[in-house]
């Protein structure tokens, strides 16, 4: 199997195109995937978003952290393919129905393995801006790398970890696998 984990990082801020509702409008800085086939980070800028799209449709499973509603939106943009088509595991929509509230990868990562973000996006664009695209490029290998772990950790375990809004350690069940295939919760027995 081959997962492909997949994070982006973007030239503009939310508030300057208007709102989250305009998403495709963000634009793409840069696109970073990880594959668990064999353990190499690959880099793709806008001018490359269908090579991007030819590793992601070639991927037995896409994962990301807020995939659906953000990476995949930005990407869009830039191809003709129809990304919702992919198959994929966006780890914050399952973390976030098992929370029951919007969760962050740093919480989780914090909770669950001890480790955090380098640092946060509106930071990246700001990098970006100046110039400093290898400190962007670091940046997002390493949200590629957590939600690896995060993925990697519920998968072995059955569980993650978030703080939840008044601080407390939430366990969230987790039915992630390395096939690429759903899950169903099980059914304990009544009797």
């Amino acid at each position: 199997m081959n997962f492909v984990y997949f994070d982006v990082e973007t030239e503009r801020a939310a508030d300057e195109v208007g709102g989250w509702r305009n998403i495709e409008q963000l634009g793409l800085a840069i696109a970073v995937t990880l594959s668990s086939r064999d353990n190499q980070y690959r880099i793709y800028r806008k001018e490359q978003a269908n090579a991007l799209v030819d590793e992601l449709r070639a991927a037995d499973c896409v994962v990301g952290f807020n995939l659906r509603d953000f990476d995949l939106r930005v990407v869009q943009s830039y191809v003709d393919y129809k990304l919702q088509d992919l198959k994929y595991l966006d780890l914050l929509l399952e973390l976030k129905t098992a929370a029951g509230f919007r969760v962050s990868l740093n919480n989780c990562c914090n909770a669950t393995l001890g480790e955090a973000k380098s640092s946060e996006g509106l930071q990246s664009i700001i990098w970006w801006r100046e110039g400093r695209h290898d400190a962007v490029i670091d940046y997002c290998k390493q949200d590629v790398l957590l939600t690896r772990r995060l993925h990697e950790f519920g998968v072995e375990n059955g569980f993650v970890k978030c703080l939840d809004r008044k601080g407390r350690i939430k366990t969230l069940q987790v039915y992630w696998n390395l096939t690429g295939e759903p899950i169903a919760p099980q059914q304990g027995s009544l009797f």
